[in-house]
This record gives C-alpha cells, structure tokens and sequence, in this order.
C-alpha cells in the first residue's frame, strides 16, 4: 500500500483531533486495518478513500470510549470520590466499584437498568424509555430514584 498518504492523512486527522499524537495513533490503527484486509486477499480498488473512513471510524470509536470512560468515572463519582496518591487512588477506585455494584444489587430491576443506560451506556431519556418500553417521565424518576440512592438517600416508598 502506498505510504504517500501518511502525511496527508496525519496533517488531515491532526486538525479533526487537535492532537498529532493522537492522530499519529489513529492513522497507525487505520494502515494496520487496511493492511490486514488486503493480507486476506480480498482487493482493494480505493486505498487511500479506506484508510480515510477507516480513520475516521477509528477516531468516533476512541471519541466514544472516551465519552464511556468519563460517564463511568461520573457515575464513581457518585458513591464517593477521593483524591488519593496512585496506589490508594486504584484501591479507592475498586471499593467505590464495589459500593456500586453493591448499590446497584439492591435497587429494583427497571431502576438498575434505566440508571445503566443513561449513567453507562450514554443513552437519552427517550431512548431508554424507547428501550424500556416505558415513558420519558418514568425513565425520570427511575435515575432520580437511582441516584438519590447513590448519595445515601434512601425512601420508604420502595
């Protein structure tokens, strides 16, 4: 494969990104993928036209983990969050994973899964009402609900 479209595509993916490290990773990811179809014998016509959407789908997914890992952290955040050295950080971060899933055990079934679709999976209200099968407004109390038990609050009306 033609090696001439590296810098076009470094220069092109260092502005989409803001970043030329990352878009030196995202451009590395793109040649590895294409390299590896065309190692499967299957022909391709347009390389420089597949290693763009390659790259470009490369940087949506870095983009939308990124976005997962920020909601996760988010989501920790709840339970309790505490600014620790390294070491203590990472136990820390493991214990309040621990509080949360222990939380998420004891809440009822529609309010764990209407509360990991939006705090972990980044879905809308109406999409997860949608998903659900339930209404906007119930999917709204179900993560008001969910995240009041998150903070400790607890009602006698579950």
């Amino acid at each position: 494969m033609p090696e001439r479209y590296y810098r076009e595509l470094l220069r092109y993916f260092t502005r989409r990104a803001g970043n030329g490290d990352t878009a030196a990773d995202v451009v590395q990811e793109a040649y590895s993928r294409v390299l590896a179809l065309q190692s499967t014998g299957k022909p391709v016509f347009e390389p420089r036209a597949l290693l763009y959407q390659t790259a470009r789908n490369v940087l949506t997914n870095q983009a939308l983990r990124r976005a997962a890992e920020v909601r996760m952290l988010d989501t920790l955040a709840l339970v309790h969050c505490d600014s620790a050295p390294s070491v203590e950080r990472e136990v820390s971060a493991r214990q309040q994973l621990h509080r949360l899933l222990a939380l998420l055990q004891r809440m009822p079934r529609k309010r764990r899964d209407a509360f990991i679709l939006v705090r972990v999976h980044g879905m809308s209200h109406a999409q997860t009402a949608a998903h659900m099968e339930i209404s906007t407004k119930a999917v709204e109390r179900h993560i008001t609900r969910a995240l009041l038990d998150c903070a400790g609050y607890t009602s006698a009306r579950d």
